[in-house]
């Protein structure tokens, strides 16, 4: 996988875009992301806003079906070349 970004992304970044393309059509939490890449929730959190702010990635919220919010699905956008 190539990505193009507007600037050079740190080895974590790498690995979340990565582990969301293996994901892709799931709906994950920040927490779950985390755990898989074995780093704290809050630097994920951090990391999936740079990416988003970048249009690197995509977030999409999902619902319950009785209308709540749950954890919202993220993809890699068009930006990044496989």
């Amino acid at each position: 996988m190539r990505i193009v970004a507007p600037r050079k992304l740190t080895p974590t970044e790498g690995r979340i875009i990565v582990y969301l393309s293996q994901h892709e059509g799931e709906s994950c939490t920040k927490a779950q992301i985390a755990e898989a890449l074995g780093r704290n929730k809050k630097t994920i959190d951090r990391l999936i806003m740079r990416l988003r702010a970048d249009g690197l990635i995509v977030s999409e919220p999902m619902w319950d079906e009785r209308g709540g919010q749950v954890a919202n699905r993220y993809r890699v956008s068009g930006r990044t070349v496989c």
